[in-house]
């Protein structure tokens, strides 16, 4: 199973997720959005929440052309400056923002904080070293 699959199905499976909520499915909702107090710190709506689908199946894409599995009709230096920005995208995301998600956060106790630091901050570490080891070819 090649770097750029493994990328591609992680993604397209969060997509999918994504795109569920954002027509309207809850479930997992409540345990995708930070907390302090808790109270959720946003309430993303269903156009956001159908953007960020469709964000996740792009980067998908991305990385399943910058291997060469799939063509897409645009110059391939798009492919040469996205890649190596989406493993920054994720290694900024699995180290965090110093206060409510990544493995930096302080704010701890919420489900949100556990299935950070169990599966959504690792995920990220193992995209961003996707996409770097896509880069770098």
């Amino acid at each position: 199973m090649t770097t750029a699959v493994i990328a591609a199905g992680a993604l397209s499976a969060i997509g999918s997720v994504h795109f569920y909520w954002a027509t309207g499915g809850r479930i997992g909702w409540s345990a995708a959005i930070p907390e302090a107090g808790g109270k959720p710190l946003f309430q993303p709506g269903r156009a956001a929440t159908a953007l960020v689908a469709l964000l996740l199946f792009a980067l998908a894409a991305l990385a399943l052309w910058r291997d060469g599995v799939i063509a897409l009709p645009l110059p391939f230096v798009i492919a040469q400056w996205a890649t190596p920005l989406a493993a920054l995208v994720f290694f900024a995301r699995a180290i965090g923002d110093f206060k409510y998600a990544g493995w930096s956060k302080r704010v701890r106790g919420s489900r949100f904080a556990r299935l950070d630091d169990v599966f959504y901050a690792p995920l990220c570490l193992m995209l961003g070293i996707c996409f770097a080891v896509l880069a770098l070819r």
